[in-house]
């Protein structure tokens, strides 16, 4: 992972924001109201793209 920092990053980041769209769609069409299906995708994003690159740091410390 350490010559493709950048990549990965844009993949986890990436995803990221898929998870939280489609979170806060299916929130919202569950008949959530809008401002809290938003905070449900923003939770989506921030819990994926936190364990994502702490997975990847713990990855890239532990190669020898």
């Amino acid at each position: 992972m350490n010559s493709n920092r950048e990549l990965w990053m844009a993949v986890i980041v990436t995803a990221g924001v898929l998870i939280a769209i489609v979170g806060g769609g299916l929130a919202w069409l569950g008949g959530t109201p809008a401002a809290i299906a938003i905070l449900v995708g923003a939770t989506g994003f921030a819990g994926f793209v936190g364990l994502a690159l702490a997975i990847a740091t713990f990855l890239t410390r532990t190669q020898p």
